[in-house]
């Protein structure tokens, strides 16, 4: 069998060839390699236009074109599996992305085609959610304005939120989201002595209370909240959660973060909130155009702490990912349970279990 990788700068090709070697070189005798970007701001660009338009507005990578008609595997990071990749690879049985998201994957597609698809759900969650602590105490503790401050020949000690400068003990933290994110903030702020609200419409109410965390509404969430970090997954029901509505309930010294999608806020009106000092702050990393636009509106905003799409990504991360990926499918190929899964209608495929009925012999 054969097997393609497809990196990026995030985690190139060359990245991926160690854990392959480790726990799926057994299954095929042949593997080719390549990297389908190579620059970092065309990866950013590319990455955030597949996020909110899809994979089908992609070309295939060359790697796929040249070595793709006999392969059955393709693993990457954010490399585009739209239909007119699968037409290029009629053998494709298994497709792996090395992250969490699924966006760049036409997963209707695949299930359709009989092509099993992995992800790595909760890879980067210690990460994102070190950095979502981080943005708090960035922005309510004006770290990165006092830091721009010297670094521009200054000494600045007041800011736009002087007379409510807050700290952390007794404040209601409301955390949107408690997947494998958000329950990590949760934990890593339990030593503040503060209380964690929680709002998810799909997780039992029991296993918030069982987390130390009290289960709340979106209306209570807003309403009582002195900082709210959104870790909800980007779908439809989902795009523009944080409305009008909701951000004018938000009390006046309250701090929003975000470290998820940008598509989860109204972000135009959270502009007018923040420059009418409606809400005392925000910590953004995320953004509706990547990079920013250096005219953006919200880089003369003097209560928001900005930062260029980094959560997610640390050392252990990108070095990482690629080994949990293979071990999955490692798992699975070897006839033991795998983790991350994203199509098991799949393995109910005529095809696809005669295929891997082959694999196991």
């Amino acid at each position: 069998m054969k097997a393609i990788l497809s990196g990026d700068p995030m985690i190139t090709s060359e990245m991926f060839k160690p854990a392959y070697e480790k726990h799926i070189k057994k299954f095929f005798n042949e593997m080719a390699m390549g990297d389908f970007e190579t620059d970092w701001s065309s990866l950013q660009d590319r990455r955030l236009k597949v996020e909110q338009q899809g994979p089908e507005i992609e070309v295939v990578p060359d790697v796929v074109l040249q070595e793709g008609k006999d392969a059955e595997l393709l693993a990457g990071l954010f490399v585009p599996v739209s239909s007119k990749l699968m037409d290029a690879m009629p053998n494709l049985k298994i497709v792996g992305l090395a992250r969490a998201g699924k966006e760049n994957i036409n997963l209707k597609e695949a299930t359709k085609r009989g092509i099993l698809a992995f992800n790595v759900m909760g890879r980067n969650a210690e990460a994102v959610s070190d950095f979502a602590v981080g943005l708090m105490l960035a922005e309510s503790r004006n770290i990165a304005k006092a830091h721009n401050s010297i670094k521009n020949k200054g000494w600045q000690k007041e800011f736009s939120n002087v007379d409510f400068v807050p700290q952390l003990k007794g404040k209601k933290i409301g955390i949107a989201g408690f997947g494998y994110i958000g329950r990590l903030v949760a934990q890593k702020l339990q030593g503040w002595d503060l209380e964690v609200l929680v709002y998810d419409a799909f997780t039992p109410e029991q296993d918030i209370i069982d987390a130390n965390c009290t289960p709340v509404d979106k209306e209570t969430l807003f309403k009582e909240s002195d900082f709210i970090s959104i870790h909800l997954r980007l779908v439809d029901a989902t795009k523009g959660w944080a409305s009008k509505e909701y951000l004018d309930m938000m009390k006046p010294t309250s701090y929003l973060i975000n470290t998820g999608r940008s598509g989860l806020i109204d972000m135009d009106y959270l502009y007018e909130v923040l420059k009418n000092k409606k809400i005392a702050g925000a910590g953004l990393d995320v953004f509706d155009e990547e990079p920013i636009d250096p005219n953006s509106k919200f880089i003369d905003l003097d209560n928001v702490t900005l930062t260029t799409h980094i959560a997610g990504t640390t050392t252990e991360v990108l070095t990482g990912s690629p080994y949990l990926l293979f071990e999955d499918i490692e798992r699975f190929l070897s006839g033991k349970k795998a983790q991350f899964i994203l199509n098991p209608e799949v393995l109910e495929n005529e095809e696809f279990k005669k295929w891997l009925a082959g694999v196991k012999k």
